[in-house]
């Protein structure tokens, strides 16, 4: 009787043990996706709400105490760099088979951030800010105004990271907007028409990625053709052109 517990009782712990192992790699793909997501909506709040505190950031070989919730989001541009987000995005692609476990947590983004259990649940303990390279984009461009009544218009223009480019386009009833963007690779971006007041979209641009859009006006005002870029992040900026026509 006395071998049939033992027994059980180890055969109940080793398959804790084996669902815990499977268990790690997926909350650390988790954690990693979510960390992901949240920097690359810019949500500083959540990437705070990922992070033990205090903590010290390396910041160029200098540690950077961070006592508090507030003070990351006051520090956040300097700590969670475009560097670092393309890092994190590459270990997330990756998948488990990118992050190290270990000691109760994981290290990922080439070994910049390092996430323990805290509390039954990973935050961030350690992070080292990498060294910058350019790769972050320059500030979005103002919208540009298209003068013009009728016929056509072009313009070249440069899409970066999450980039978005606006055009601003005075029409009246009944005129029929039209977009085209061309000279560039693949389903990198696409362009839709957007109320210039709500910015609500005037057609389902995204759902296929069109290089054109074709809309009838129904009040007069301005409106904005916007030439969204889909690629990701991390890879190198390109050029397009846009043709915009008012019928």
């Amino acid at each position: 009787m006395t071998r049939t517990v033992v027994a059980f009782a180890l055969f109940i712990e080793v398959g804790s043990a084996i669902v815990l192992a499977r268990q790690a790699p997926a909350e650390a793909s988790a954690f990693v996706n979510r960390l992901a997501q949240a920097m690359s909506r810019r949500d500083r709040a959540a990437v705070a709400d990922m992070v033990r505190y205090p903590f010290s950031a390396s910041v160029g070989g200098v540690g950077v105490p961070i006592a508090n919730r507030g003070q990351l989001i006051n520090l956040y541009d300097g700590l969670f760099t475009a560097e670092l987000r393309c890092l994190v995005e590459e270990s997330a692609a990756k998948g488990a088979g990118a992050l190290r476990l270990g000691g109760g947590g994981i290290t990922f983004a080439g070994g910049s951030i390092r996430a323990d259990q805290v509390d039954g649940t990973l935050r961030i303990t350690r992070l080292s800010v990498p060294p910058a390279t350019g790769i972050s984009a320059p500030a979005q461009p103002p919208p540009r105004r298209v003068t013009m009544r009728r016929g056509d218009v072009q313009y070249a223009g440069r899409l970066y990271g999450d980039g978005v480019d606006s055009y601003i386009v005075a029409a009246r009833r009944g005129d029929v907007l039209q977009a085209r963007i061309e000279q560039f690779a693949g389903r990198n971006a696409f362009v839709r028409v957007v109320e210039g007041k709500t910015g609500k979209p005037l057609d389902r641009a995204g759902s296929n990625a069109p290089r054109f859009t074709s809309v009838t006006i129904q009040e007069a005002g301005e409106y904005r053709v916007e030439v969204v870029r889909l690629a990701p992040y991390c890879l190198p900026s390109f050029t397009y052109l846009l043709t915009v026509t008012i019928k």
